[in-house]
């Protein structure tokens, strides 16, 4: 494996490390499974991106569907 020098902001440098610390992975394997997933079109979905909020807000217990009155077509 080759190696290269990628230059990031240090907000971004900092996120990066960070999410490597919770996961326990390197800011090096991070990078690699991004440029690989995006190579692949394997890139994240509404729900990978959402998975984490799912549940925790509270709405109403009505279905939010389009056979409620206010969204009926006319």
């Amino acid at each position: 494996m080759k190696a290269i020098t990628v230059k990031f902001p240090d907000e971004t440098l900092e996120r990066l490390r960070e999410e490597a610390r919770a996961t326990g992975r390197s800011v090096s394997a991070m990078i690699r499974d991004c440029v690989e997933n995006e190579r692949e079109g394997k890139g994240l979905s509404v729900y990978d991106l959402s998975a984490d909020l799912i549940g925790s807000g509270r709405g109403s217990r009505r279905p939010a569907t389009n056979d409620r009155p206010k969204f009926r077509r006319r």
